[in-house]
């Protein structure tokens, strides 16, 4: 009872000193933009080139701002300048954000929550969006998770979102931020529009994944395991004991559940010589091919063939598919979309329908992982163990 009263004192304290930790993302890397629009969403926002303030914009102007050689320009009703290195946009009011227009292109417009500091690379520009953390879950759980879903499904996916997003927070430092805004890191589009999903964010904020020795996990999620998760060393070099293959009964009849694809007898032995040196007497073991679980390799039989490989090159749903041939084709009939390892999404969405809460579903897909306030990450791991009221355990 002591220890319980002590924890809640020190996540109270905690909550109320810590500052929101805000986050650097790369935004719009698939696209070359050369000219943007920037609105402030609400409120005036302040202007920087170099770092040194030019002004202000309000919300019924824009600022223009074009790549122009090596430098920036930018105009607009009232402001006309021009930054060697920077400009950087940031709203006067924390619940306001940025809308940004590319100019040129039919992309819809975006709102993103945060600032926006636009920099030249190379030829074009580079925009990185500064957003507090828990903002930008709310934008990569509306990206990654869809819309009309169960609460719990969203609390799960924040928790996992937030907890993947700290602990890869170094993918992108060489390149001047620390997240993308693509599947390379997490689908991120701006500010999240869904109640729902902010609900879910607030009733979870701060609450992260980690392992028994009190390390943020990567916790990897995927759209459909076709019935069973794979360990993560199956799939890559590295094993992490709570990326750990499970059986999954409730993605079986989602709709990325089972998939099909056909070729001809031809065009599968001619990769099989080509790209694995197969040789045509050994054929048979890769024309019909049914695999108990899921394998790692194509017909468990030399030369090694990776699954993995395979999916790639022919840009297939998952690497868990029987061979099938019939006369002159051959048939791939698979199960599941995605890399397979940890969170099944489309499990998770069917689990959270039937009323499971988003701690078990979360404990189903993890192994042996705890529930903890991020805040207090830093006084656990100087206790060297997490007490139960941190988190429930599986």
């Amino acid at each position: 009872m002591r220890l319980t009263a002590f924890v809640c004192s020190i996540l109270f304290a905690c909550s109320l000193v810590a500052q929101e930790r805000v986050v650097r993302i790369g935004v719009l890397r698939d696209k070359t933009v050369h000219a943007v629009m920037v609105m402030s969403a609400k409120g005036p926002c302040t202007v920087f080139a170099d770092g040194v303030r030019k002004g202000e914009i309000l919300v019924n102007d824009g600022l223009r701002i074009d790549v122009s050689g090596r430098t920036l320009s930018a105009r607009s009703l009232g402001l006309t300048f021009m930054a060697k290195e920077r400009i950087e946009l940031v709203p006067r009011m924390e619940t306001s954000g940025l809308r940004l227009r590319v100019v040129d292109s039919k992309m819809a417009e975006r709102t993103y929550p945060g600032s926006l500091v636009i920099s030249v690379k190379g030829t074009a520009m580079q925009l990185v969006n500064a957003v507090p953390l828990e903002a930008y879950t709310a934008g990569v759980v509306q990206a990654e998770a869809g819309k009309d879903h169960n609460g719990e499904y969203y609390k799960l996916q924040s928790v996992s979102c937030r907890t993947y997003a700290l602990c890869n927070h170094r993918k992108h430092v060489a390149d001047g931020f620390e997240l993308c805004d693509a599947v390379h890191c997490q689908v991120y589009r701006g500010q999240c529009k869904q109640d729902s999903i902010k609900k879910a964010v607030e009733e979870t904020r701060g609450m992260v994944l980690v392992d028994p020795d009190i390390k943020l996990i990567h916790a990897l999620f995927h759209s459909n395991c076709g019935g069973e998760t794979i360990n993560a060393e199956d799939l890559w070099t590295k094993q992490e004991p709570y990326l750990r293959s499970t059986m999954d009964e409730f993605c079986r009849a989602a709709p990325h559940a089972t998939w099909k694809r056909t070729f001809t007898r031809k065009e599968w032995t001619s990769y099989l010589v080509r790209k694995f040196h197969v040789r045509s007497g050994d054929f048979g073991a890769y024309l019909n091919y049914v695999p108990g679980c899921r394998d790692i390799y194509l017909g468990n039989r030399w030369p090694l063939i990776p699954l993995k490989q395979v999916r790639e090159d022919w840009k297939l749903n998952s690497t868990y598919f029987t061979v099938h041939t019939e006369g002159e084709h051959v048939n791939l009939e698979g199960r599941g979309f995605g890399h397979g390892v940890g969170l099944c999404q489309e499990g998770a969405m069917r689990m959270a329908m039937e009323g499971k809460v988003y701690t078990d579903i979360l404990h189903h897909y993890y192994t042996d992982v705890h529930l903890v306030d991020l805040n207090t990450l830093d006084f656990f791991r100087e206790e060297g163990s997490v007490p139960a009221i941190a988190g429930p355990r599986r």
